[in-house]
């Protein structure tokens, strides 16, 4: 019998994680058919190609396993002296079990590590729990959007380091 909830190891995503990767946006995006529009699902789940150029270069990708299984990933990339955070993805099955958030704690505290002054992060409104994550974690919304490209209205959120 377990008595604690397990905790998400992290680490830097290698290539040939790539496929795994792929299918974990696609199963984190499809739940939200109907609810979002769907250029903004299409952008957020990309093509394997696509992964397999961020892991060789430019970002850094993050994955969170739970029991050995891949559980969530995140994007972060370091323009001018700030960190973008972006792309983070939790497998559908394990909502509510920490991995959002370890996600997002260590991409803060690679952050910091890099020494940049502030992290972004932009999420949709209608994804009310990530939204809520990030407010929880510090950031403060600092601009909203239409995004066009994406049919729908996107918040810009700041954490000063």
């Amino acid at each position: 019998m377990r008595l604690f909830r397990a905790q998400p190891r992290i680490a830097l995503a290698a290539a040939e994680e790539a496929a795994a990767i792929v299918a974990l946006y696609a199963r984190a995006w499809d739940r939200h058919r109907g609810q979002l529009d769907e250029r903004l699902i299409a952008d957020q789940t990309p093509a394997a190609e696509e992964v397999s150029a961020w892991l060789h270069g430019g970002f850094e990708v993050f994955t969170a396993s739970l029991d050995g299984a891949l559980a969530g990933v995140v994007r972060c990339s370091f323009p001018t002296g700030t960190c973008l955070v972006d792309r983070m993805a939790v497998d559908p099955e394990r909502h509510n079990s920490g991995v959002g958030r370890a996600l997002a704690e260590h991409a803060i505290a690679r952050a910091r590590r890099a020494g940049v002054t502030k992290v972004w992060v932009q999420a949709t409104p209608k994804l009310e729990d990530v939204v809520q994550l990030y407010r929880s974690l510090g950031f403060r919304e600092s601009g909203h959007l239409r995004a066009h490209y994406w049919g729908e209205d996107v918040t810009l959120m700041e954490l000063p380091l």
